[in-house]
């Protein structure tokens, strides 16, 4: 986001970052107005993924070149005259593939992954260009169909034709394309980018809030907001609360972790929506929090044990039972890598034994480097094993 003289220009990255979280668009105003400044985050993560996306994306370019489609790319990252005036000459030219084309109309930019030429006319002639976007999650999310409709409402301003389609290249997927009707999200593109220029076009953009959201997780400003809500004593910070019960809580004037802790009970409310028996639960987790801030000492209390609840759902214990234990690290190669296989079970004496079993090699060396012969050989000889573990693995049942 940029303020020029008195009006903002926006990306796609701003229209996703409304959907996600008002409070969002309110700091990025600020700093577009210098009002505030500009978060200074870095999280190796996001990095790793941006580097995987950027790699994700050159190889279906490779993909494109080796089919025998001919490539142009527009240099640069940023949205200038000459980017888009660069990229409007290609689409001119009849390119067939224009990588991270520079889109720009009526106060809106952005730089689409992908311009593919498609024989459908257009003022440009008896073609025109559809927008792809290649992304590293494997289901298409709202933000996503958000940013094609943008650029593919760009490409209309700039071509005199709307795209058909709008596509989205996943991993794993050889390359096929996930497509989606423009004139399907029409309505609700416009709908949301309605609401973001109102929100930006009024004097006075109202008070926001950094309530938790998804979008938290992966935010540039998550630090700055969680500071805030940690000053507050927000209610999120409970452990184990909802947002159904934050609201809750807030009509009755409980809005912070200090209030709940100091809720009596019983209750003399009866919420409009969830039990009665789930605030109290949560009531008590604030007071716990809260005295052990007071002591500085970590505080805990067993509760009664309930038939049918917790652990006691699990099947009664075996001497064959082998508890499961599986690490990975989903960075590695295009797949990702288990490389700890660990398992701990009752030994021929009776002892407790652990074997752990580290895979550094791709199936199907890993599986026998994972101890994939004696696992087996010792499930088949226990009738009565139960898998306890995060979860059991198809090694379990591949041997």
């Amino acid at each position: 986001m940029e303020k020029i003289g008195g009006s903002f220009r926006l990306s796609a990255g701003d229209l996703v970052g409304y959907l996600n979280c008002h409070h969002l668009t309110a700091l990025d105003r600020a700093v577009a107005e210098g009002t505030r400044a500009k978060p200074k985050a870095w999280d190796p993560l996001l990095e790793i993924l941006r580097e995987r996306g950027w790699i994700h994306e050159q190889n279906y370019v490779d993909h494109l070149t080796n089919a025998g489609l001919k490539v142009v790319r527009i240099d640069g990252v940023d949205v200038s005259d000459a980017a888009v005036g660069e990229t409007l000459a290609a689409m001119k030219d009849g390119a067939e593939v224009i990588v991270q084309g520079a889109l720009a109309h009526d106060g809106w930019a952005g730089r689409a992954d992908i311009l593919r030429k498609v024989e459908t006319t257009s003022v440009l002639g008896p073609w025109s260009y559809e927008a792809i976007d290649t992304k590293l999650a494997r289901e298409t999310k709202a933000g996503t169909v958000l940013q094609l409709c943008l650029y593919s409402d760009l490409l209309n301003a700039m071509q005199g034709a709307a795209p058909e389609w709008m596509h989205v290249i996943v991993p794993w997927s050889d390359f096929e394309p996930q497509c989606y009707r423009f004139a399907d999200y029409g309505a609700y593109y416009r709908q949301v980018k309605n609401a973001f220029a109102a929100s930006l076009a009024a004097e006075d953009p109202g008070q926001t809030y950094p309530d938790p959201v998804p979008h938290c997780d992966i935010c540039r400003w998550r630090e700055a907001c969680d500071k805030r809500r940690r000053d507050d004593d927000h209610l999120c910070l409970v452990a184990g609360i909802s947002k159904l019960q934050m609201g809750e809580l807030k009509v009755q004037g409980i809005a912070t972790v200090q209030d709940l802790a100091a809720m009596p009970l019983p209750l003399a409310w009866k919420p409009d929506r969830g039990s009665p028996e789930a605030l109290i639960r949560v009531r008590e987790q604030a007071r716990i929090q809260c005295e052990a801030r007071s002591s500085g000492a970590r505080k805990f209390e067993v509760l009664p044990v309930e038939h049918g609840f917790g652990l006691t759902r699990l099947p009664a214990p075996s001497k064959g039972d082998i508890f499961l234990d599986l690490e990975g690290d989903p960075f590695v190669g295009e797949h990702g890598l288990e490389y700890l296989f660990g398992y701990l079970f009752v030994g021929e004496h009776g002892e407790i034994a652990y074997r752990g079993e580290w895979a550094f090699k791709e199936a199907p060396d890993r599986l026998r480097a994972a101890g994939g012969h004696s696992l087996p050989s010792r499930i088949v000889s226990q009738s009565d094993l139960k898998p306890h573990g995060r979860r059991v693995p198809t090694l379990l049942v591949a041997g």
